[in-house]
């Protein structure tokens, strides 16, 4: 089975104080605003038209997860196919005029994922600006009280093939057509999401990332490692409105749709270093915990 979609699009959430919230996505991580569209902020690290979408609200919360089909065929068929799943489709009405055809649907555990035909390119690729200058937005780490269940929804909507996942289910990481080891995955927990990650360049970039988070006295999470799963370099920390932001380079890529999936021990509170940390630092009980909540939708099949 080929994945419906190719790699993920963007990330959408809304703040109390949207606009602290895109100065501190500037000065650590490098992304810029680049416009607003129905009183959001957009923001982009690449010439991407969006990847950061910051709405005004009354809580921190988690909205929307976008992710980019091959084809404007597939985002048909991810729509017959969520449907067939039981999945609430919620609209097919793009979330920004630059998108051509969409499909939103909720899975059951309430999280809102748009597919869509790709992001217009349309934004200079070298601009002026602080922090480090990611490459990317990556990957989505959403929490679950199934994983198992929702990584079954995502395959069945979706296609994303599931790379890997610890024995009892406690997290899956699921890829799409580019073959990144994850595009959005799934730690056990009450439902919503756990992190959001951007791609850089090297480890060193790294060094640019805490000193600029230690300027405004801040510290950071987890971090620096090396991930089992996906063997990519990370840190984390959190930004001014809560949510848990991972920074990585060097994510496995595996172009073998029919590769199996791994299966891996976690450990109790994931302390198998060979999975969560090749480097042998455990997560800290606050990363293992770490939670935000979601914009709340209802989740009946349409």
């Amino acid at each position: 089975m080929k994945p419906l979609v190719n790699r993920l699009s963007y990330a959408s959430v809304q703040a109390q104080d949207p606009l602290r919230l895109a100065q501190d996505t500037a000065n650590i991580v490098g992304a810029r605003v680049v416009g607003e569209e129905g009183g959001a902020i957009l923001m982009s690290s690449n010439q991407r038209h969006a990847e950061f979408i910051i709405h005004k609200g009354a809580e921190n919360l988690f909205r929307a997860c976008g992710l980019e089909a091959v084809s404007a065929g597939a985002v048909r068929e991810v729509r017959d196919r969520a449907r067939a799943a039981g999945l609430t489709v919620l609209s097919e009405t793009p979330s920004l005029a630059c998108i051509d055809h969409s499909v939103t649907f909720a899975t059951s555990e309430g999280h809102v994922i748009e597919v869509h035909t790709p992001m217009p390119q349309d934004r200079p690729v070298r601009f002026h600006g602080p922090g480090v200058h990611a490459k990317c937005l990556d990957h989505l780490n959403f929490t679950a009280r199934n994983p198992e269940l929702w990584a079954r929804e995502m395959s069945a909507a979706c296609g994303l093939l599931l790379t890997e996942r610890t024995a009892g289910y406690e997290i899956s990481w699921m890829r799409a057509a580019d073959g990144r080891h994850h595009t959005i995955a799934a730690v056990k927990g009450a439902s919503g999401v756990h992190h959001i990650s951007w791609e850089f360049n090297a480890f060193q970039d790294f060094r640019a990332l805490g000193d600029n988070l230690a300027i405004e006295d801040r510290r950071l999470v987890w971090g620096p490692g090396r991930h089992g799963a996906g063997d990519n370099l990370f840190l984390y920390y959190r930004d001014s409105a809560g949510f848990l932001i991972e920074c990585i380079a060097e994510m496995e890529v595996i172009l073998d749709d029919a590769a199996p999936t791994r299966v891996v021990e976690p450990g109790e509170n994931l302390s198998n270093w060979k999975v969560v940390n090749q480097w042998g630092h455990l997560p800290p009980l606050d990363w293992i915990q770490h939670h935000n909540r979601m914009v709340e939708v209802e989740t009946c099949p349409t």
